[in-house]
């Protein structure tokens, strides 16, 4: 009877130590499900966040390429304004003396035919061909002008 009592201590022991084991391993197993509980609703919460961001990042990327375009139009438009300009600071008064015929209709000068120059561009003109009248960049007041320029200065 000391031996069986000697083993049933022992086992009562050994119950003891796996019934603290096994209460042991349950709060871990609770604590990894609640851990895992919050990892699902932080990944759930990534995702969305993520769609949130991916749809931002196509709605950016399209006002992007928006931009840049209109940028290059811009670009465009500065090239050929400059393009103008420097055109127009690089005109000369025309000599009488080399011209003979009109730039527009080809008509010769002589004693009945006058030369006039078109004080926007410089080219000589018939009366006819530079009867229009326009400031200009060098004047206020309204002079002289052929018609390309007349179309030039008032669109």
């Amino acid at each position: 009877s000391s031996g069986i009592n000697a083993e049933y201590g022992e086992l009562n022991k050994e119950c003891e130590r796996l019934y603290s084991k096994m209460t042991i391993n349950e709060a871990t197993m609770e604590n990894l499900l609640d851990e895992r509980k919050l990892l699902q609703k932080s990944v759930l919460d990534s995702e969305d966040r993520l769609s949130v961001l991916s749809d931002e990042k196509a709605s950016l990327s399209k006002e992007l390429e928006k931009t840049r375009t209109t940028l290059n139009e811009i670009a465009q438009e500065h090239s050929h304004l400059l393009y103008q300009q420097e055109k127009k600071n690089n005109r000369k008064w025309e000599d009488d003396a080399e011209v003979k015929f009109c730039k527009a209709c080809f008509k010769e000068f002589g004693v009945s035919l006058r030369k006039h120059h078109c004080r926007n561009c410089g080219a000589i003109f018939c009366d006819e061909c530079s009867q229009f009248r326009s400031s200009t960049p060098a004047s206020k007041a309204k002079v002289r002008v052929c018609g390309p320029c007349n179309k030039e200065l008032n669109p």
